[in-house]
């Protein structure tokens, strides 16, 4: 995957375009040449459509299947959960929005409205298109939470976003992927920072310690072992309540 050099975030975005229909079944009989569906908020308009290839493979009933365009590029996602905080989730590189769905649909018992977009755009367009269709749905506040590549363009973007996340959270980040620069953007993210890494896993430990070095109110979590990104909430609890922690803020 090619990801486009990361710019400031665009004071108008082009048409965000999403394509969702209410799934009612994870085989819906419903006709896919039907007319679509659509919403607005923030100056962007929603459709959705039944099944977008990248999340097929993690639909369930009562899910929204989206396509974001941001700006340009469409870029598919996965949707559940009701409730009034909401999170985005960013996946690791070589993977896609369904290998977040374990804790995804955790978070949706426990109260968010989860979205987990496909990251094939640029961070800062992408994350935002997101966040504005949080707000449509009702969300009051929304956090973002990205695992090793993930972590990088959660990082880069959440200092850019309006409104600002109420936390920005990264497991096992990198400094940087290809041009998603997170050491750049991490100093201008308002809002509370956790950064988390194992101490085997490579030299992620060493990139959390230089990426919260650049964030003075960062938290910093190094923990035994060599699990890596979403993993990392599997394999150490202190990890995984941290996170629950900031997530509730």
């Amino acid at each position: 995957m090619t990801i486009p050099a990361l710019a400031p975030r665009i004071a108008a975005l082009t048409t965000t375009v999403v394509l969702a229909l209410a799934l009612t079944a994870c085989h819906s009989s419903a006709d896919p040449t039907a007319s679509p569906t659509e919403s607005s908020g923030a100056g962007h308009t929603f459709v959705e459509n039944s099944e977008p290839d990248a999340v097929a493979g993690c639909l369930q009933p009562g899910d929204s299947a989206l396509t974001l365009d941001a700006p340009g590029v469409p870029t598919e996602a996965i949707a559940y959960g009701d409730g009034e905080r909401g999170v985005i989730l960013a996946h690791q590189s070589g993977q896609g929005p369904c290998a977040w769905d374990e804790f995804g649909r955790e978070l949706a018992a426990d109260g968010y409205t989860v979205i987990i977009p496909m990251l094939t755009a640029e961070p800062a367009p992408l994350l935002q298109a997101a966040a504005d269709w949080l707000l449509d749905e009702g969300v009051e506040n929304y956090a973002l939470l990205g695992a090793s590549m993930g972590g990088a363009f959660v990082l880069a973007a959440g200092g850019g976003l309006d409104p600002a996340p109420t936390a920005v959270i990264a497991l096992s980040p990198p400094t940087e992927h290809g041009e998603v620069d997170a050491l750049a953007g991490i100093p201008d993210i308002p809002t509370p920072v956790l950064i988390a890494a194992a101490e085997d896993d490579e030299d992620f430990a060493g990139a959390a310690r230089t990426l919260t070095a650049a964030q003075p109110d960062a938290e910093l979590l190094i923990v035994p072992g060599s699990a890596h990104g979403i993993a990392l909430l599997g394999a150490d609890d202190a990890v995984a309540a941290a996170v629950r922690g900031a997530l509730a803020g």
